[in-house]
């Protein structure tokens, strides 16, 4: 039988051997790694470990509220693919346990939120636990709530969080742009994914694209979203007249800014943003 979780049930503890079992393997080892990506599937499965054995090697993963911490594979096998994961339809499931020989408690689907890929060490991923996603009170969720009506909660939690620049959104707009959009900066813990086209404009499908997305420092977030900033066709920045000279060069922005790339979807979102959103120059 193909290895599919319709018949686990999230908070319930499962064994290596128990599972084995039930996905059809001839043997436990079949599935004994951190990282197990079973043939012919669009699953990726995580057997996490808090406090491994002390004769193995030791990594810091840890659940810590709604967020796992989790260092990938040493020799970086499947980093690309988990990065991968939302734009290629994969599933990512999580089992995890504190200490070793201990069941593993299953958590579900999860979505990955930040990620520094590294060489020399393991790299570092930030995962959302998908039921533990918290809706910020501040979003207008509730005037859009009977667009989400009637969609698979999975799909509406996912869309709810894309809202606030987490879960499956984020990870997909950190894989395209790998970096700010404009600055560079890597490190994800500084950026924010922000929407192109804004949420409340936006269908359900273009608040999930990562297409309609820009990775940018705090600063140039919210000038973007609200309207001093926008760019061009050829991702050069355009500066909102309604922002003064002054307060541009106190705010490091100039006009030799510019997108590290512009895909064709980017730029569709781009010109309603210069349409609808952009302050004019």
């Amino acid at each position: 039988m193909p290895v599919n979780f319709d018949s686990l049930e999230k908070g319930e503890r499962y064994e290596r051997p128990q599972l084995a079992e039930h996905w059809g393997f001839k043997s436990f080892q079949a599935i004994s790694r951190g990282v197990v990506t079973p043939k012919e599937s669009k699953f990726i499965v995580l057997f996490v470990t808090k406090e491994k054995q002390s004769a193995l090697t030791q990594y810091h993963d840890h659940i810590e509220g709604s967020r796992l911490y989790w260092e990938g594979e040493r020799k970086h096998g499947s980093d690309n693919r988990i990065v991968s994961a939302h734009s290629n339809g994969d599933e990512i499931h999580l089992f995890y346990r504190d200490i070793h020989h201990s069941p593993f408690e299953y958590f579900g689907e999860i979505f990955l939120e930040e990620f520094e890929l590294l060489e020399d060490s393991p790299s570092r991923f930030v995962f959302t636990l998908h039921d533990t996603v918290e809706q910020n009170p501040f979003i207008d969720v509730e005037a859009h709530s009977e667009e989400l009506e009637g969609l698979e909660s999975t799909e509406r939690q996912a869309i709810v969080s894309s809202r606030v620049g987490q879960g499956a959104f984020r990870a997909g707009v950190i894989s395209l742009w790998r970096g700010c959009a404009v600055t560079g900066v890597k490190k994800c813990d500084f950026l924010r994914a922000s929407h192109i086209k804004p949420w409340r404009d936006s269908s359900n499908t273009e608040r999930l694209d990562p297409m309609n997305g820009l990775l940018l420092t705090p600063t140039l977030d919210h000038l973007f979203d609200a309207g001093f900033i926008s760019f061009d066709d050829g991702g050069q920045v355009l500066i909102s007249s309604e922002l003064s000279e002054d307060d541009a060069r106190l705010l490091h922005v100039d006009r030799d800014m510019k997108l590290s790339k512009i895909p064709a979807r980017v730029r569709q979102y781009l010109r309603y943003h210069r349409v609808k959103v952009f302050l004019g120059e």
